[in-house]
């Protein structure tokens, strides 16, 4: 579940107790704050690529280009 905390913050929560947020901080970047308190900041685009990531990493085969 995505659910909308700001104007700029989205939390993705799985119904636990921490969940990891998404802002964008402009300049085409977002900051990535997960479950343990570790942040990154990375490019929106390269944030996009995450879910696909995970999917390769569990097997999956996806179609790139």
């Amino acid at each position: 579940m995505i659910q909308r905390e700001s104007e700029k913050t989205v939390r993705l929560c799985c119904n636990k107790k921490n969940c990891p947020t998404v802002t964008d901080i402009g300049d085409g970047m977002v900051e990535i704050a997960d479950d343990y308190g570790n942040i990154i900041k990375v490019k929106k685009e390269q944030a996009s690529l995450i879910s696909d990531g995970v999917k390769i990493l569990a097997g999956e085969q996806i179609i790139l280009g």
